[in-house]
């Protein structure tokens, strides 16, 4: 069946491709190891293969696909030490980020943020993770946004594709968001009392706690 009829329309078309596959991969409804089919994606996205593979190509670039020659395309598995690079790069922007963000971002915003929060332990209480993830990358950009550093978000943007993806990918644990919303608690109570010390050790604890995680069940 295909599945996106507007596809026909070819302008910016690899992109277009690209953007729904990304999707695909950072929501895991294409999880690690999933088989790249280019017949079958082509006819389910009513496309040519042209298109498709610089679409996949670019996911390749973004580290989210894998190409294995005589083998075939796959989506990636994340690997023991992609995973400890891609976190390491993770704290020290975030730590940094705390640090700029604390004397710009207003209280309202900080309240805002803890209403999400809330709204998403709620949210996991009833075994519904989706209200996390939403929070989970609003508070992080946010913090990026108001360090008002334009050099630390263009980095954050190169990697916030695999931070979500990543993010995603360890929630087959229900433990895992539980226990990164309750640090998100934290660091918004260290963050609201102008704190930059404690908030700035609570990230690396958060971020470190993620990686381990990651890497306990998914690093190979």
């Amino acid at each position: 069946m295909r599945i996106m009829e507007n596809f026909l329309d070819k302008s910016n078309l690899s992109e277009r491709i690209y953007y729904y596959l990304r999707n695909q991969i950072v929501q895991n409804q294409m999880p690690p190891g999933t088989r790249i089919n280019y017949e079958q994606l082509a006819s389910d996205l009513n496309v040519s293969r042209m298109p498709l593979r610089e679409a996949v190509n670019q996911l390749s670039q973004d580290g989210l696909i894998e190409v294995k020659p005589r083998s075939g395309t796959f989506v990636n598995t994340p690997k023991r030490q992609d995973i400890e690079d891609l976190y390491d790069l993770r704290r020290a922007l975030e730590e940094l980020s705390v640090e700029l963000a604390i004397p710009e971002i207003p209280l309202s915003i900080i309240e805002k943020l803890e209403d999400e929060t809330s709204y998403s332990e709620e949210q996991l209480n009833k075994r519904i993770v989706e209200p996390f993830f939403d929070a989970d990358r609003n508070l992080h950009r946010t913090l990026i946004d108001y360090s008002n550093n334009i050099r630390l978000q263009q980095i954050w943007k190169s990697i916030e594709t695999q931070v979500q993806w990543v993010g995603v990918i360890i929630t087959t644990n229900l433990d895992r968001p539980f226990a990164a919303n309750d640090m998100h608690k934290e660091i918004l109570r260290a963050i609201k009392k102008r704190e930059t010390d404690t908030a700035k050790q609570l990230m690396r604890d958060h971020i470190n706690q993620i990686k381990a995680f990651t890497i306990s069940d998914h690093g190979q």
